[in-house]
């Protein structure tokens, strides 16, 4: 085992036994917040299902069913009860406390995205960054509370993660096309669980392949003026696409404008000028709420610390970016591009500071790597994290100190 894996194995097994810990918790009693509602439902569904199982109808006892093609087609719209109770029910054949083990596997993929993390900041920068980055996945309460449960946001972030990773470490093999096949499978998957990531994936990907063609040279300035040119016409023929996708978010925020956690629910943008105006304020609540002002009880203090740590990496990430080699531009321009649409989306369509801690797991991590590598860039560590930007030990210091500039 070498040095990059033992570094990141330790971590993982941190990450791994802290949620199994919570997954212990969950499991016996009732202080888990978010083990409630969908968590609940996801559980009863998984039981109702593998029971039909048993009985040779996977469907039997539901009100619906999943057919092979929507397996295929992510955006089928599958009942998510239904099909994310498909994906639990195996462990319900098992003996014993099935809902545990079920927690247990999300809390195993939930690890399993830390290490990733950590992987990808250590590629791009330091063993050093690698650490600080996923510092808070590992740590977070909400991030552990929601990982030891059945919700569906650790094997989210697992696929989307992993998908990076591969895509990242791909140019090593010699032959990149299975890895390229792996990603498109989980984030096939991803979608499965979570088609509203559609625009956000297509958008990151979109973003690549337009770096790539500028600097391969296929794609001239005077192509891009060309396509500039035309940009009016291809507007007018998406404007209703644009305008449907407003009123899904109009809609999505308006059903979950309730309970105690709600924000400014009396704002629902309805045009595209009042979504971009609105766009700000939303993609800041959404990364960083409950503010100060909107702490009621522990669990929110415990949140709102964390919404003050993403400040801080939100400014460290901006040191980050700016110090990367340029030749990491494909995926630094990929990650930013696929993280400003999904703040943007997801500030708009959550109006919910509970819903949206739990949503923004899924992106935030491209915050804490950036911001992991910016934190590095001024400021150096020793124990531990004593690998310098080459992985040597000609980076130790005896203390920490400011970068000069």
């Amino acid at each position: 085992m070498n040095k990059t894996t033992t570094e990141g194995f330790w971590l993982f097994i941190t990450g791994l036994s802290i949620r199994l810990i919570a997954a212990i918790i969950t499991t016996v009693t009732t202080v888990n917040p978010d083990s409630t509602t969908d968590a609940l439902e996801f559980g009863d569904r998984a039981e109702t299902i593998a029971q039909g199982i048993l009985e040779g109808n996977p469907y039997l006892y539901t009100t619906g069913s999943i057919e092979i093609s929507q397996f295929l087609f992510p955006l089928a719209s599958p009942d998510i009860y239904d099909l994310w109770g498909s994906f639990l029910a195996p462990f319900w054949l098992l003996p014993g406390p099935s809902g545990f083990y079920a927690r247990l596997g999300n809390a195993l993929f939930g690890a399993l995205a830390i290490y990733n993390v950590y992987l990808i900041a250590r590629y791009y920068h330091s063993h050093q960054a690698g650490v600080i980055a996923v510092l808070p996945m590992i740590f977070y309460p909400s991030f552990v509370a929601v990982h030891s449960t059945l919700l569906r946001e650790a094997i989210v972030l697992f696929g989307i993660t992993t998908a990076v990773r591969l895509l990242v470490f791909s140019r090593y093999r010699r032959s990149k096309w299975p890895s390229y096949a792996l990603a498109a499978g989980l984030l096939h998957l991803s979608l499965l669980l979570r088609g509203d990531n559609f625009v956000i994936y297509a958008a990151a990907i979109s973003a690549v392949i337009l770096v790539y063609l500028f600097k391969s040279g296929l794609v001239t300035i005077l192509t891009a003026g060309f396509g500039v040119a035309l940009s009016p016409a291809a507007f007018a023929l998406v404007l209703p696409t644009i305008r449907d996708g407003i009123e899904f978010l109009a809609y999505t925020r308006t059903i979950r404008a309730r309970g105690r956690a709600v924000y400014l629910p009396e704002i629902v943008p309805r045009t595209i000028l009042e979504l971009v105006a609105f766009s700000w304020v939303g993609a800041a609540y959404f990364l960083y709420a409950p503010f100060p002002w909107m702490i009621e009880t522990i669990p929110d203090l415990l949140v709102g610390t964390e919404g003050l740590v993403n400040i801080v990496f939100s400014i460290a990430a901006v040191w980050g970016v700016r110090s990367l080699d340029q030749k990491y531009q494909y995926a630094i321009v990929g990650l930013l591009v696929g993280l400003a649409v999904a703040i943007v989306l997801y500030g708009v369509g959550t109006v919910n500071y509970g819903t949206g801690m739990r949503h923004r797991q899924m992106f935030i991590w491209v915050i804490f790597l950036f911001g992991g590598v910016g934190i590095c860039e001024h400021v150096r560590f020793v124990w531990p994290l004593r690998y310098g930007k080459t992985g040597s030990n000609s980076s130790d210091t005896r203390s920490v100190q400011s970068k000069s500039d």
